[in-house]
């Protein structure tokens, strides 16, 4: 496991993308859904848009404001098309109100 830290539990906020740009890796986009922080990769799969500029959270959802495609945050399933392809999730853990990201 490679944990890395992402941000501060205090960064997130209900209903809004927090964006990670970590040392090697592509952008991660943060979601914090009712207590619980979820973590996917920022990048629209569909359109190559960045979620956390270009998109918004819909009942449990990121949604990309290019097509108007829809993730899954939990699982990062695609589920509304044009999207098709999921999103990478990555494994959370937040230690002390800081927020970390298994990037394995």
């Amino acid at each position: 496991m490679a944990l890395v830290k992402a941000c501060d539990l205090t960064d997130l906020s209900d209903d809004e993308i927090y964006k990670a740009e970590l040392d090697g890796a592509p952008p991660i986009a943060i979601y914090l859904i009712d207590g619980e922080v979820f973590a996917t990769h920022d990048t629209c799969t569909h359109g190559e848009a960045s979620l956390s500029e270009d998109g918004y959270i819909e009942d449990g959802t990121v949604v990309c404001s290019w097509h108007e495609g829809a993730f899954d945050i939990r699982t990062g399933q695609a589920c509304r098309l044009p999207c098709m392809d999921p999103l990478r999730k990555f494994v959370v853990q937040v230690i002390d109100g800081e927020v970390f990201v298994d990037l394995d």
